[in-house]
């Protein structure tokens, strides 16, 4: 018997960017071949009974500020019974490039407006995974280095958001990194924002483990 969270008539709503996207819009649709699809597969081989809906509408180089302009469409009127959001590693380095409505003031500002709305439109329940860079510190390439310091920050509001709507956190990035006290950081991703096929199988693994009972 399944322990998931999930219910049959569940809606299940991934949010996000590239490592969301996964080509979900082109070859790879509709779910893309990234964390989303292997998290579909991982939940149905559990619970191969179990009738859920997964959507997928995550976008390649989205901040807070895409998702705000397509939030009504793209989640709200979906009405999903869950939601799950990884957004926040190009509010990072858009920010540090000069856009300053991706500082982490604006990021914690819209992404609680964001939730908000979804929760007060369908009740859903929330997963929240903390953006991340999957390299090892010491690895860490001088083009990304203002953006590994800044990252916390950004890290800090999923932390927040999580324990005010009560959501299931995924610690996308302390995970990443305690595996790469082991290992080289290529064994998870070519470079450090988008995972290879292991990465996207530690957040699928992690994100299934987040949505048991």
């Amino acid at each position: 018997m399944s322990n998931l969270v999930l219910r049959d008539g569940d809606r299940f709503l991934f949010m996000g960017d590239s490592i969301t996207d996964c080509g979900r819009r082109d070859v790879n649709a509709p779910w893309g071949n990234g964390y989303g699809a292997m998290t579909i597969g991982l939940i149905q081989a559990k619970a191969p009974g179990l009738q859920v809906e997964f959507i997928n509408r995550g976008i390649g180089g989205n901040t807070t500020a895409e998702l705000e302009a397509r939030w009504q469409e793209d989640c709200l009127d979906l009405r999903p019974t869950w939601l799950s959001v990884l957004i926040g590693i190009n509010d990072c380095f858009q920010y540090i490039n000069g856009r300053e409505d991706t500082s982490p003031e604006h990021y914690s500002a819209r992404y609680e407006a964001l939730l908000e709305r979804a929760v007060e439109a369908s009740g859903c329940r929330l997963v929240l995974l903390e953006p991340f860079l999957f390299i090892r510190p010491e690895e860490v390439p001088d083009s990304h280095r203002r953006g590994w310091e800044l990252l916390p920050r950004y890290i800090e509001t999923v932390h927040r958001l999580a324990d005010q709507f009560g959501a299931r956190l995924l610690r996308t990035h302390e995970i990443g990194q305690e595996i790469l006290r082991h290992h080289p950081s290529a064994l998870l991703a070519p470079e450090p924002v988008h995972p290879n096929t292991t990465g996207h199988a530690v957040i699928a693994h992690h994100l299934m483990r987040a949505l048991r009972e």
